[in-house]
Parts: C-alpha cells; sequence; structure tokens
C-alpha cells in the first residue's frame, strides 16, 4: 500500500462532535422523562446511564437533521420498560396503557425542564444562606440528615422543619416565575 489514503474513510470528526453536543445537550431532558417514570432516583440514573450507552451504541442509525429528542426518548422509553420488566414490577400494576400515558406526559414534562432550571437557579439566589447550604449538603452532596444534625449541633426533626420550609419557599418561588413567564409569553 502505498501513501493514497487509508482503505476505509476516516469518521467525520464534525459529524461526532455534533451528535456528542445533541448528547449532552439532552442529558437533563432524558433523565427528567426516565424519572416520572422510575421512580426511585437511583435506578433512574442507573437507567439513564444505560440509555446512554444505546444512544452511543446507535448513533450511526440516527439521522443528522432529524428530531434527536424523539429519537432519544423513544430509546428510553423501551429501556424504562426493560427495567420496569427486569424488576418485576407486576403487569397488573402496570398495564400498557399506563406505562404509555407515563411515557407520554414525560415528554412534555422534560421539554418544559429548562425553564423550571431557570427558575430554581434564581428562586434558590433568593434563599436564605443557611437554607440554601442545607439543601447542597441533603440533596447535592446526599449528606445524611443524622450526619448534617450532628455537624450543626441540631436535631434532626429541626432540619426537617428548615428542610420543609425551604422546599415550600422554592416551591411557592418558582411557581410564580413560571406563572409570570406564562402570562408574559401568552400577553
Amino acid at each position: 500500500m502505498s501513501g493514497s489514503g487509508p482503505i476505509h474513510p476516516l469518521p467525520d470528526d464534525a459529524g461526532i462532535h455534533g451528535f456528542e453536543s445533541l448528547l449532552v445537550s439532552h442529558q437533563q431532558r432524558i433523565y427528567f422523562f426516565i424519572r416520572s417514570m422510575v421512580f426511585n432516583p437511583e435506578d433512574a440514573r442507573d437507567v439513564l446511564q444505560d440509555v446512554n450507552a444505546i444512544i452511543i451504541r446507535k448513533r450511526d442509525r440516527f439521522t443528522p437533521g432529524t428530531d434527536f429528542k424523539s429519537w432519544a426518548f423513544a430509546i428510553a422509553r423501551f429501556e424504562c420498560l426493560a427495567y420496569l420488566r427486569r424488576y418485576e414490577v407486576k403487569r397488573s400494576a402496570l398495564d400498557t396503557g399506563l406505562f404509555e400515558h407515563l411515557a407520554e406526559g414525560a415528554e412534555a414534562r422534560a421539554d418544559g425542564i429548562d425553564s423550571w432550571l431557570e427558575a430554581l437557579a434564581e428562586c434558590r439566589k433568593l434563599l436564605p444562606e443557611e437554607s440554601a447550604r442545607l439543601l447542597d449538603l441533603r440533596y447535592q452532596a446526599r449528606t445524611p440528615l443524622e450526619e448534617i444534625a450532628s455537624l450543626w449541633k441540631t436535631t434532626e426533626g429541626a432540619l426537617k422543619q428548615k428542610l420543609f420550609r425551604a422546599r415550600t419557599q422554592l416551591k411557592t418561588c418558582i411557581t410564580k416565575r413560571r406563572s409570570e413567564a406564562g402570562n408574559e409569553e401568552s400577553g
């Protein structure tokens, strides 16, 4: 073989990077789609990893310029069903109609996640510093309540009350911001 080039052309780097960008930009939507059908957050993250592996493995089946989200959600839907079967969810508790209803609602909810996350970020800035730190420890770092109580020299019951108040404050703020944003879009 002389220097006339490889027998098989090399993959188009721009195409690969474009696909990776699509996958990365859709991670939150795919996760929330999965999360609405797989109720345990740890299991949902496991299913997301499986979905990502399948998406990467099947990337040559995706047609650039078509709807990546729909294609990825279809893969996620099948993986969620496989998860439910694998963990022996009783068919009587989950008939196909219910699963399809959950999946349809999940797609709509996943589409709205960007505005929800923006509202969450803005509302989080309005929390008192102690509430923000507590939420970070509990939900970001996943620190057990008993450990936080020990660090902060308080009781788990007191922390539960503080968490309840912080979550309520966030929910009220997010609901208000999303409502205001909806009114601006329709007005």
